[in-house]
């Protein structure tokens, strides 16, 4: 795996690239690594732009997940050749800013035609926590989202129950009643998605992951052992099994096997089609522990590459001015399910969501969502922890030395 260490040496004394012929057309590579749907509803806004001027071409550079963006991104970036604006997660834009590959977005607000001060404004608060580094703003809330609980209102039903589990301590009690020779309450997923919702967990239970500063592990504590705890229990219980990744966590819920199925917002249209009308479908915010309800975001936001020309940065911002006008971002958000960044674009929003009640409870849990960390280094960290939770969760290893062991891999990381 390519890292940011392997960058720096590379990017000493790069710049930009030759400025295009005057009068040329300006072309902008952008990056996705978005499926279905929603690289539909992106493929939709480009063509849109393309369409509604003469002066700038925009082409997306299509990639099979977001592992191989970040990889080959940090391949171009190492060449001095990354694209002219890609999402960028919060952690992936630390790494790139370590080799001062990002533009600084607040020295282009204002110029004709580009997003100004009061469109910042507009911007949800907790969607621009991740977007400074530095204090310089080097991203924009983009394709961001939030996990939630989806539910099987008839395997609910069969188990007793009305509504859908509030607090942690009920998704348990739930559990115990879910479980039948043929269905279980709950997926555990051998991705790093379990670790997002961990993390969330940690939280409500009161703790965090990393310290303030994130510079060591701090989830080898009472709140990191009962967050993962809760999992164990589970599975060793048999109310819950750990699948291979969140696909097939999608196709057990959508076969009916699983009543309780903790997902993203992007993922409605997925679940929806292995559902394919079987059953009616629920949703209910993330449950919450002894400190509260707590849902990481995932998603991305979006960010404009130094590398290119200046031409190119120009027109890049343009794209982005663009993508996230009021108007566009409300058209992609009914066609992706992700979140709106704006907070007029809630408003407007409104009968859209009084129509699809789904989506809109991961709106109304924003004011508690939370970034995972931000810290260059946390996909690394992040796959390190997922191997010491899974080993807990099979019965491998203790809780205990399970934390212990991946405190020691994070905090060793995070000195590199």
């Amino acid at each position: 795996m390519l890292t940011v260490a392997a960058v720096l040496p590379a990017m000493s004394g790069c710049g930009g690239g030759d400025e295009p012929a005057a009068g040329g057309k300006v072309t902008v590579t952008v990056g996705t690594a978005n499926q279905g749907a929603v690289l539909k509803a992106v493929t939709d806004i480009v063509d849109a732009f393309n369409a509604s001027q003469s002066e700038i071409t925009v082409k997306l550079q299509q990639y099979p997940d977001p592992q191989t963006l970040l990889q080959k991104t940090l391949v171009q970036l190492s060449a001095g050749q990354p694209p002219t604006v890609s999402p960028c997660q919060p952690a992936w834009a630390s790494a790139y800013a370590k080799v001062n590959g990002l533009v600084d977005i607040s020295t282009m607000l204002g110029a004709p035609g580009a997003l100004t001060a009061d469109d910042l404004n507009d911007f949800h608060p907790v969607l621009l926590k991740s977007t400074k580094i530095g204090g310089k703003q080097l991203t924009l809330p983009f394709d961001r989202n939030s996990a939630f609980l989806y539910y099987n209102k008839a395997l609910l039903k069969q188990g007793g129950f009305t509504e859908p589990p509030a607090t942690w301590a009920q998704f348990a009690e739930y559990a115990a009643k879910l479980n039948t020779a043929d269905t279980w309450a709950a997926d555990v997923f051998n991705s790093p998605f379990t670790v997002s919702i961990w993390d969330s967990m940690v939280q409500a239970y009161g703790g965090k992951v990393l310290n303030d500063d994130q510079t060591a592990a701090a989830f080898n504590s009472q709140a990191g052992r009962d967050a993962l705890r809760f999992w164990v229990d589970l599975v060793q219980k048999k109310q819950a099994k750990v699948s291979s990744e969140p696909n097939a966590g999608q196709l057990n819920f959508g076969a009916g096997k699983t009543a309780l199925y903790v997902a993203d917002s992007s993922a409605l249209t997925f679940i929806q089609q292995a559902v394919g009308g079987k059953f009616e479908i629920g949703a209910a915010p993330m449950p919450a522990g002894p400190a509260g309800s707590f849902s990481e975001l995932g998603g991305a936001n979006i960010c404009l590459f130094s590398r290119a020309p200046k031409a190119e940065q120009q027109a890049g911002f343009k794209f982005i001015t663009y993508l996230l006008s009021k108007t566009k971002n409300g058209e992609f958000v009914k066609a992706s399910n992700f979140l709106p960044n704006r907070r007029s674009t809630v408003s407007d929003l409104k009968d859209f969501y009084a129509q699809n009640p789904i989506p809109a409870i991961a709106v109304s849990q924003l004011d508690h969502a939370v970034d995972p960390p931000t810290v260059a280094a946390w996909p690394q960290i992040a796959a390190a922890i997922l191997i010491d939770l899974l080993a807990a969760v099979r019965g491998e290893t203790s809780v205990e030395d399970a934390l212990k062991k991946a405190e020691k891999e994070t905090n060793d990381i995070l000195k590199k």
